[in-house]
């Protein structure tokens, strides 16, 4: 069965009055102000942030920067500020454009141990070797006490210069009811937007997580760079979530990440990827051109480490260093469990690490479903990239009804230990290819001698691969969800796809990557014939 999508709650909306709230105020910065004055209005601004960060605001307090302006310095809310979800403190811009703040040291804004804040339409910039160790807008808790505080919102920001653009993170418990949308968080060193939890998890307990309900729509993470001196830990990501229980990351695009990290360090930088978390939906994003320096990762997509009964669906992911798409896990304590992938394109990915290929799955990985995804895997000078690679560790991992697609490449390399990792129903062409599939160290120059040899691609005694051109509608090159219309099949396939409800009482879900509708008996691979479509649609 399909782990049961996350779909978050109503947020809370910042309503334009507040009722019950007489006493909330609007403060006013300008660089035409004066710090003498009250800050009351426009025409009585203050003039500086040191000024305003003076002030302790109160639940529906507004601070607002004057668009188009420039402020040097930084804002911070303690404890004991701000604190109630339905009357937020919101930190934003007024007249034309917005607001840029500049900080020359640490977080431009930092929120400690409170909530109930919101930071909208804001340009802010860091680049010092100081706030190279900070978040640029930055939430934390380190209270003691057990529980979420609630209600974050960052729109409409653009911050660069910083550790992390945008980081929320916990020593036990954090937060909860966030979102992160509108924005552009880009040329910061380690991360575009991080989630985190510094205190060890217990696998498995709901107090592992130390953040609920986090969605992230709109976002673009790009040009992350990474920190060539740092080997002990992956920098220039984009999008890293951590210790969240139940989110959604969406209509989103990381690209260009990574390209300075270490050479020298044993794990590396991912466009978009979660470890430590669960009940994750990530769909209709696009990740692109990630890179890495060492010899691991710079994948599109990611769940990582411990990260479970989650769902990566209608993605796009191309010409990454690494993978398209990672299911993985290095600690035997942490196992990803019951995750799924469907309905996903990687479109010749893995353009520089060998041990890649479209979809990587390796290490402590348990019960997950790999269907209806399409695959283009495409020679690199030397470098042959396959669809699929899994090295030793995973247990209970089926491939259904997939396409796998390579100029040469082999089509599949297993390696090791291989309990329960089944193909049913998938669509195999690898024209010119010597080794059409690489399995525990013995070499087939089809797949049809790959299915004879060990009973893959069989179900009821019934051969259900397909080995053939599908006949893409137009290149195999994709850089664009809408472009991925180009990989729908037009050769009919020799056999039908294996009906994953009525066999295994799966539910492939309701549409294929570009949105179509599904018909009854979806056909492999990731987008599906508009006639199909239409048959649904009773047309």
């Amino acid at each position: 069965m399909l782990p049961e999508p996350y779909r978050p709650p109503e947020p809370h909306r910042s309503p334009g009055a507040l009722p019950g709230s007489t006493g909330a105020r609007t403060y006013y910065v300008s660089d035409q102000g004066n710090d003498s004055a009250d800050g009351t209005s426009p025409g009585s601004a203050w003039r500086t942030l040191h000024q305003a960060d003076q002030i302790r605001y109160r639940p529906g307090d507004r601070l607002l920067l004057r668009g188009g302006a420039r402020f040097e310095g930084s804002l911070r809310l303690d404890r004991g500020e701000a604190g109630w979800p339905r009357q937020p403190v919101i930190v934003g811009s007024y007249g034309r454009g917005r607001a840029t703040i500049v900080s020359a040291k640490g977080p431009a804004i930092e929120v400690m141990d409170t909530a109930g804040v919101e930071v909208r339409d804001l340009i802010v910039r860091g680049g010092s070797a100081s706030t190279l160790q900070d978040g640029g807008i930055s939430f934390y808790n380190d209270l003691p006490s057990p529980g979420r505080l609630a209600h974050v919102v960052v729109s409409g920001v653009d911050v660069s210069g910083f550790r992390h653009g945008v980081q929320l993170g916990a020593q036990r418990w954090g937060f909860r009811d966030v979102r992160v949308t509108h924005s552009v968080v880009h040329d910061n060193r380690d991360a575009g937007l991080i989630t985190y939890r510094l205190a060890p998890a217990t696998a498995g307990s709901q107090e592992s997580y130390a953040h609920a309900d986090v969605v992230v729509d709109g976002l673009e993470a790009h040009h992350n760079a990474g920190d060539p001196h740092i080997d002990d830990r992956n920098t220039g990501s984009g999008v890293i979530f951590g210790s969240v229980d139940g989110g959604e990351v969406r209509n989103s695009s990381t690209h260009d990440n990574g390209a300075r990290s270490s050479a020298a360090a044993k794990e590396g930088p991912e466009g978009l990827w979660a470890y430590g978390s669960r009940k994750l939906v990530i769909e209709h994003n696009v990740s692109y051109r990630n890179h890495s320096n060492s010899n691991a990762d710079g994948d599109g997509f990611g769940l990582d480490l411990g990260t479970s009964d989650s769902v990566v669906q209608y993605n796009l992911s191309y010409e990454n260093d690494g993978a398209g798409f990672l299911l993985y896990s290095s600690d035997a304590g942490r196992p990803s469990r019951g995750n799924v992938m469907r309905f996903n394109v990687s479109s010749r990915d893995a353009r520089r690490l060998a041990p890649y290929g479209g979809f990587y799955v390796g290490g402590y990985v348990r019960d997950a479903h790999v269907l209806h995804n399409t695959v283009v895997a495409a020679l690199n000078g030397s470098l042959r990239t396959p669809a699929v690679v899994i090295t030793p560790g995973p247990r209970s991992v089926a491939f259904w009804n997939n396409q796998f697609v390579t100029d040469g490449a082999p089509l599949v390399v297993a390696s090791g230990i291989l309990r329960e990792v089944v193909f049913q129903g998938n669509h195999y062409f690898a024209p010119n290819a010597p080794r059409a599939v690489e399995w525990r160290g013995v070499y087939y120059s089809s797949p049809g001698g790959w299915w004879a040899v060990t009973g893959q691609e069989t179900v009821a005694a019934r051969t259900v691969g397909v080995a053939g051109d599908p006949c893409f509608e137009g290149g195999s090159a994709v850089r664009s969800l809408q472009a991925a219309k180009q990989l729908t099949p037009t050769c009919p396939a020799a056999r039908q796809p294996v009906d994953l409800r009525a066999r295994f009482g799966v539910d492939p879900g309701p549409v294929d990557v570009l949105g179509h509708r599904l018909g009854p008996l979806p056909v492999a691979g990731a987008v599906q014939p508009q006639v199909a479509a239409e048959a649904s649609d009773g047309r």
